[in-house]
């Protein structure tokens, strides 16, 4: 007997986006990454649910979205997984009007791609042809710190500038 049809991904209507980030307990070798990311794109595939994976050293940091209620229930579960701890959501949306990840079941990233795509949607949401205030800066630039040590030196001493006392004078 065949395994059912996996139920199609939702259009754009109702789109909840969550991304977070955690520590993993130990390493996970290759199979393990394999099978990890073999699971979720068989769960996602039957909820509904898109998104990005990506470890490095022991940093994971993943985005989710799909159906506000099959996301929030997939969100409780990885709270409580024993492979990771540190687990911080970064930001949330509800009702978005579209997917930034409409084919990707889950899609496993290396680090570079992530900072690509990171890099590129802080680039846009900061721009000044923006002509509505973009509420994703600033949880975009949570996510470069995260991952662009570099990155994070820069921001770094722009806190530090912009929080100092002014000096008299």
């Amino acid at each position: 007997m065949l395994p059912p049809e996996p139920s199609p991904i939702p259009a754009a209507a109702g789109i909840y986006q969550m991304a977070y980030c955690s520590v993993l307990v130990q390493p996970l070798g290759t199979l393990q990454v394999d099978q990890l990311v073999h699971h979720a794109q068989s769960y996602n595939a039957n909820y509904g649910i898109t998104g990005m994976l990506m470890m490095d050293n022991g940093l994971v940091v993943q985005w989710l979205e799909g159906p506000h209620d099959e996301v929030r229930s997939l969100w409780k579960r990885l709270q409580v997984d024993k492979r990771h701890h540190c687990v911080v959501m970064l930001l949330h949306r509800d009702h978005q009007a579209q997917r930034l990840f409409p084919d990707w079941t889950m899609r496993l990233s290396t680090r570079a791609e992530m900072l690509a795509i990171v890099h590129n949607a802080r680039t846009a949401a900061i721009s000044p042809n923006n002509l509505l205030p973009n509420p994703w800066a600033a949880a975009i630039s949570t996510l470069c710190v995260l991952i662009d040590p570099e990155f994070a030196k820069g921001y770094a001493a722009v806190v530090q500038a912009n929080t100092e006392p002014p000096h008299a004078g």
